[in-house]
């Protein structure tokens, strides 16, 4: 797996970087930001749309996909402590991370289109800006959906594409930030749920609030990676002039 940003923190954490140590103690994703926090805090506040939006309930069991440094499963930790967490990653070096902050909590490594886990073992799933690495947004969505008890729901992060924009229309910018299956529509995301058994409830385009993060990934891993500073000044013009969009989405197993 080809992740030129994640290569970067890991080798600064290494270093004892104090600065990328301090932005990226829980989170490695877009911030939410309303004012003059931090990076962190920003990232923080996203996390907790998500989790808001998949209405986490006591004693729930809930899996969080391409799970990172387990940030959101702490966050999660503090507000739930009922809850039963399980963490799964592809990459072990960030498994590596998440076992040393969260040592109680079952880390999986595997592939989120192949997940190592018992059909109906999860009220909630949640994948929190991850779903644009995975090679097929279809195998997810099915593994999701036979994970799933009754009545559960899977909700995201994703980059999506308002609708009649030209699908490869910002394909070097998105494979360098985020992956190269980003060519996706709200109508297309509602369709591919109808048709493995999920259900399209909440969407929110949050665009204005995610804006302020190109230009922290910009100041931030530029130093390491010069295409970055590119690569998010192209970026930041296409989100503020409509040409994609970052969006919350929840979809929901019927009972």
């Amino acid at each position: 797996m080809k992740l030129p940003y994640f290569d970067i923190i890991l080798s600064r954490f290494e270093s004892g970087d104090p600065e990328f140590l301090e932005n990226f103690h829980r989170h490695v994703h877009f911030g939410a930001w309303t004012g003059n926090e931090s990076p962190a805090q920003a990232m923080e506040q996203l996390t907790q749309l998500l989790i808001d939006l998949a209405d986490v309930q006591p004693d729930q069991h809930l899996l969080d996909v391409g799970c990172g440094f387990g940030g959101t499963l702490m966050s999660l930790r503090e507000q739930f402590p009922s809850v039963a967490l399980t963490g799964l990653n592809i990459d072990g070096r960030q498994l590596e991370i998440a076992r040393s902050r969260l040592p109680e909590v079952p880390f999986l490594q595997g592939d989120a289109c192949a997940m190592p886990c018992a059909d109906a073992s999860f009220d909630r799933v949640l994948a929190v800006e991850c779903i644009f690495h995975f090679p097929s947004r279809r195998a997810f969505f099915e593994e999701a959906r036979r994970v799933l008890r009754s009545g559960g729901n899977l909700t995201l992060s994703d980059i999506v594409l308002p609708e009649g924009t030209p699908h490869g229309s910002f394909d070097h910018s998105a494979e360098m930030l985020w992956g190269r299956h980003t060519q996706i529509g709200i109508d297309e995301y509602r369709a591919l749920a109808a048709e493995v058994g999920l259900e399209l409830t909440e969407s929110e385009d949050i665009s204005p609030l995610v804006l302020p993060t190109y230009d922290f990934l910009s100041s931030l891993l530029g130093p390491y990676l010069a295409e970055v500073h590119e690569v998010a000044r192209l970026s930041k013009f296409f989100m503020e002039m409509g040409g994609f969009g970052y969006w919350l989405l929840k979809f929901e197993l019927k009972q």
